[in-house]
């Protein structure tokens, strides 16, 4: 009993020593004031992004700038989630030519993708410390009933129709947040 006394002490300790030596990972501990939606940027449902650009002595060029880069990761997010919502599809729909349903959607997911940009909203615009620096912060959100609107017109567009139990667990799938841990 004793013996396990000690090693629980010991393992116990050693643990709390490798804690104490790890690096500084968190922003205010390194002397940066960031928002937390700049380093975590969610929405409950749809796509979210934040991007941040060196503040100038524009704030309106900055704001402009830090949301299109905002904007393009929430492309690049949409294009994934087509992409593999491509892939299911295929699967769900059973077709004996999955090559035209791939040509099918591929050739709308670029027209789809610039659509839903036009329907994403600044959220939150905030400056940040990194650094000497100042930043220009933005969160850019594409909400769920645009994204919904998005995979609707996606699936009209599909070669053949599904049924509602697949539709319904394609668009879960399309839907789901990547960005939560």
């Amino acid at each position: 009993m004793k013996r396990l006394m000690t090693l629980s002490i010991f393992t116990s300790a050693l643990l709390l020593s490798a804690c104490s030596s790890t690096e500084k990972t968190n922003a205010s501990e390194m002397g940066m004031t960031i928002p937390s939606w700049v380093t975590n940027p969610t929405i409950e449902k749809g796509f979210a992004a934040s991007s941040c650009v060196l503040a100038s002595n524009s704030f309106s060029l900055d704001k402009s700038q830090a949301a299109m880069l905002a904007r393009d990761e929430i492309a690049k997010q949409i294009d994934t989630r087509l992409s593999s919502l491509q892939e299911a599809f295929s699967k769900k729909a059973q077709l004996g030519n999955e090559n035209l349903v791939k040509e099918t959607f591929s050739q709308t997911i670029a027209n789809f993708t610039d659509q839903s940009l036009q329907g994403t909203i600044v959220e939150k615009v905030d400056y940040a410390q990194m650094g000497d620096n100042k930043n220009v912060c933005v969160l850019v959100t594409l909400p769920e009933e645009k994204a919904k609107h998005l995979f609707e017109m996606l699936i009209a567009e599909g070669p053949t129709k599904l049924d509602p139990e697949n539709e319904a667990l394609l668009y879960l799938n399309f839907i789901k947040s990547e960005n939560k841990l």
